[in-house]
């Protein structure tokens, strides 16, 4: 009940003001419903006993309230007063509803994107040790039930307002009725309440087996081609069958819950119902149609106590998602990139020069005491055997790992001092796993920069060496690549993420194995492209391939003393 509460505070707080006004329209809600409730005794007096009888007192209040307002009892008055009771009661039910459908779109998307920001403000380290799956589901599917589980917060609400003013009208008729009232409610609520707590268990098996079920299945679906190229269907896919069963079994535990929720509230309430007119017809002296009100409120209280079970349990099972977003988030805020220095970052003119550098994964150094210089304006290539640290380097240069100890200095200023945003944004990065979106050729280029113009992008992609085959597609910069860029060849690929690279004209390029998968001719080609940057940028190269050794102006062997090439920076064994 207490995370409830806290579930509940959370969503009414991010937009107070249309909370209070959600409030004030379902208690308005209830009240005219109350209305139309009182207004129906006298018209049942009136249908029932003729007028003849002793008026009961609320029905007395009824026709008074009437009389104050000059409106005569008759048939039609009441019918009219009742109609439009109920009409009100509709309208205000929908304008508060509608409010809260508002709110929900407003939080879910507040949430989302507070998760996206933190997400992209997170350290390196942070993205590295998790699955890519959980973020997609925490934006996607958690979001969207939070969301749903607040409209079945705000539908208690609604229930709990109305069953107040039910119990207040019992109460004005007579309080030991209404003593039996809160009593046969706290029976139903006691009684079925094990339901409720099964359906919560079952919404948070489903939070824990979506995330991983999701966070499997986006894995498996990366890495498809080599599944299918070997085959291997039949072994992964009892890992993604095993944890859709036992998530089909969380849903077969929640309808359970559900449904049986639903199937014994009405004859537990009906129960009531009778034990209730025992008690009035046999020790009261109410008149018929006045034991037809309370009968009618008593049923209608209980109805709404059901709701208001029916209503939590479906926030509960929910709930969880919303507890598994914020803490996601949270995890991912208390993450944030340590911004680095002030310093705005120099224009690479000299060289990037590491001075005793260490660094450790946990306990595995992966770089001790390594100094070497990368001048500016020179194709650099880092060679070195697998596992020595050369894109570990990389990720140095461009701040996503802090040094364990040494520095890494951009000119004469120290890495660490410089603006990390700002530094990065004189980059341009080409990774071994390259990736394209899908969509346009001028949307990967891009990247959804909307200050690079038409005429940047083919800049870039000339640069690229990759216009002579755009310019040939059907629909040119605007060809979709197909998924993962499938409809292109792997050097095209290979281009277009170079272009990508250079189209904010970086000062510094760094390329992590970006040939290794390409045949040898698209290899020299490409070589080629990349050496005649070198006017203009900055070019430090991850690479095994003999072409780049031999078009390197520096090479940087790691692991391994200096053998013969161009030009050998100082070297230091890393590893």
């Amino acid at each position: 009940m207490t995370t409830s509460l806290r579930f509940i505070r959370y969503f009414a707080g991010q937009f107070p003001g249309r909370s209070l006004l959600v409030i004030v329209l379902l208690t308005a809600a209830g009240l005219m419903e109350g209305f139309g409730l009182v207004t129906l005794l006298p018209l049942l007096e009136l249908a029932v006993d003729g007028g003849s009888a002793e008026r009961s007192q609320l029905a007395g209040l009824a026709l008074g309230v009437l009389d104050a307002v000059g409106l005569e009892p008759s048939l039609a008055v009441l019918l009219v007063l009742i109609f439009s009771a109920v009409s009100a009661k509709g309208l205000l039910l929908w304008l508060g509803m509608r409010q809260v459908g508002f709110t929900v779109a407003h939080v879910t998307t507040r949430l989302r994107l507070q998760h996206i920001r933190a997400l992209l403000e997170a350290r390196w380290s942070y993205f590295v040790s998790q699955a890519a799956g959980n973020f997609a589901n925490s934006i996607g599917t958690e979001a969207l039930r939070a969301g749903l589980a607040y409209t079945q917060a705000c539908r208690l609400i609604a229930s709990s307002i109305q069953v107040s003013i039910y119990m207040a009208i019992v109460f004005v008729v007579s309080w030991q009725l209404a003593l039996v009232a809160i009593a046969a409610s706290a029976l139903v609520l006691g009684a079925l309440g094990f339901l409720v707590r099964l359906g919560r268990r079952s919404g948070q098996e489903q939070t824990d087996l979506m995330k991983s079920l999701i966070a499997r299945l986006t894995d498996a679906l990366i890495g498809i081609k080599p599944v299918k190229a070997m085959a291997r269907e039949q072994h992964f896919r009892p890992l993604l069958e095993a944890e859709a069963r036992e998530l089909n079994g969380a849903l077969k535990r929640q309808i359970i819950a559900v449904e049986s929720l639903r199937a014994f509230q009405e004859p537990l309430v009906a129960l009531m119902l009778v034990i209730g007119l025992y008690l009035v017809l046999s020790f009261t002296t109410f008149s018929v149609s006045t034991v037809f009100v309370l009968a009618f409120l008593f049923y209608r209280s209980l109805t709404y106590v059901g709701q208001i079970q029916s209503f939590y349990q479906a926030m509960s099972v929910g709930e969880s998602a919303f507890w598994s977003l914020i803490s996601a988030t949270e995890e991912a805020e208390r993450e944030v990139e340590v911004a680095g220095g002030n310093t705005p970052p120099p224009p690479l003119e000299e060289a990037i020069t590491f001075r005793d550098v260490s660094f450790r994964y946990g306990e595995k150094i992966v770089l001790e005491d390594f100094s070497a210089r990368i001048p500016a304006h020179r194709f650099t290539a880092l060679i070195g055997p697998s596992g020595v640290g050369k894109t570990t380097l990389v990720d140095l240069i461009i701040g996503l790992y802090e040094p364990t100890s040494g520095e890494v200095y951009v000119d004469d200023l120290p890495l660490s001092s410089l603006d990390a945003g700002a530094w990065r944004r004189q980059l341009g990065y080409v990774p071994q796993e390259m990736f394209l979106f899908h969509d346009t050729i001028f949307s990967n280029v891009a990247l959804g920069d909307e200050a690079l113009g038409a005429r940047a992008v083919e800049d870039a992609l000339r640069a690229a060496g990759a216009w002579s085959f755009v310019e040939a597609l059907p629909e040119g910069v605007h060809t979709v690549v197909g998924e993962r860029g499938s409809k292109l060849s792997g050097g095209q690929r290979q281009r277009i993420a170079i272009a990508r690279a250079l189209v904010r004209q970086p000062k510094l390029l760094i390329l992590d194995e970006v040939t290794t998968a390409l045949d040898p001719r698209t290899e020299a080609e490409i070589c080629l492209t990349l050496k005649a940057l070198t006017e203009r940028v900055t070019i430090v190269a991850i690479s095994h391939q003999a072409t780049m050794r031999e078009l390197a102006d520096v090479i940087i062997e790691m692991g391994s003393s200096p053998t013969s090439g161009p030009v050998h920076a100082p070297v230091t064994s890393a590893g």
